[in-house]
């Protein structure tokens, strides 16, 4: 009997912590500014979505490949090798979910919140 219960305290933990990591706000998909933004493609960095994979970010007229990524408390911290406009850089990025946006910082200015695309 006590096998049975223990296996069953496993499972009521494991279901539990399965349900928290579901629960985790995600910074992957496309986030704008609003909805008329997330139909875009291109465009200023107001007007363009973000598109955030689990290896690369688009944002205005950058394309970037994540170099390196890590998440402190509810931030994720990228190092993106970018193309665009201003040829080929390394930028920093942050992104921070909050209650349904995004908090971005792009190459260390802060670009505002951003929401999710639907």
């Amino acid at each position: 009997m006590t096998f049975l219960r223990g296996a069953a305290v496993a499972f009521v933990l494991a279901a539990a912590s399965a349900t928290a990591i579901q629960a985790a706000e995600t910074v992957t998909g496309r986030w704008a500014v609003d909805e008329s933004a997330c139909a875009r493609w291109f465009g200023t960095a107001a007007q363009s979505p973000l598109i955030v994979t689990e290896r690369a970010l688009r944002w205005s007229s950058d394309a970037c490949r994540i170099e390196r990524s890590y998440k402190a408390g509810g931030t994720v911290h990228i190092q993106a090798m970018c193309w665009g406009d201003g040829g080929e850089k390394s930028i920093p990025v942050s992104l921070r979910p909050h209650g349904g946006r995004l908090a971005v910082t792009w190459d260390r200015g802060a670009r505002g919140d951003l929401r999710r695309c639907p």
